[in-house]
């Protein structure tokens, strides 16, 4: 098992800076529309950084709750400050936090299993 979660986490990773890191102007997508009163955009960045947490509990049983925690915190902030970098994309404090809803709603699946 631990053979396919490995290069699947891996592949994940690169997904998500592939897809933070690339121009959508251009692509028909309308990130500017709201639901429920929510960019669609922080949708998309909720769902993105979701399974973080549920594939350091798959790779990594026994580590405590904190260090994969706080990678994923990391990893949400080296995310979003690569919009600063970049002239296509823009650095969004919003983006960031739902970020982190993703990665905490990651956490509570983290926290509550069985």
């Amino acid at each position: 098992m631990r053979k396919i979660i490995g290069p699947g986490f891996v592949l994940y990773l690169l997904v998500v800076i592939l897809l933070l890191a690339s121009p959508l102007s251009g692509t028909g997508i309308r990130l500017n529309e709201y639901f429920l009163g929510i960019r669609t955009d922080h949708y998309i960045h909720t769902a993105l950084f979701l399974p973080f947490m549920i594939f350091c509990r798959l790779l990594y049983p026994k580590t405590t709750f904190f260090i994969p925690f706080f990678i994923g915190i990391f990893f949400c902030s080296l995310c979003e400050t690569l919009h600063y970098f970049l002239p296509y994309r823009e650095f969004s404090m919003q983006d960031y936090f739902a970020n982190l809803t993703g990665l905490i709603l990651g956490a509570t699946a983290y926290l509550f299993r069985k």
